[in-house]
């Protein structure tokens, strides 16, 4: 089987062998740019993504905690002068009510059925 200048069985072998080193030679060089760039690409990618976290987030953070700050203080100042007296007026309204039920012998109707 002659076929140019590759005669022999054994040429043929050595050109394969030649040029399927030359082709993997290649194409380990391109994987390794290309793993290479996409590591690199990833790296400024997370070091971009951190900067605007820590630069956008902080600010935002410490907000939220005066804002919550502020919120557990008017709560406190609305459950001292508004809902604390209103369940004395209520539980004294309630205990006066019942006082005079039992002093009196006075009981709600039932309820028939």
């Amino acid at each position: 089987m002659e076929i140019g200048w590759l005669d022999t069985p054994e040429e043929w072998r050595d050109f394969f062998l030649m040029f399927f080193t030359v082709a993997g030679f290649f194409a380990f060089l391109a994987i390794f740019m290309f793993t290479v760039v996409t590591g690199w690409l990833s790296v400024t990618t997370l070091l971009r993504v951190r900067r605007v976290l820590s630069e956008n987030l902080a600010p935002t953070l410490d907000s939220v905690r005066e804002t919550s700050e502020s919120v557990r203080g008017t709560v406190g100042f609305i459950s001292d002068h508004a809902v604390k007296p209103v369940i004395k007026v209520y539980g004294t309204a309630a205990g006066a009510r019942r006082f005079v039920a039992v002093m009196t012998r006075i009981t709600r109707p039932k309820r028939e059925g």
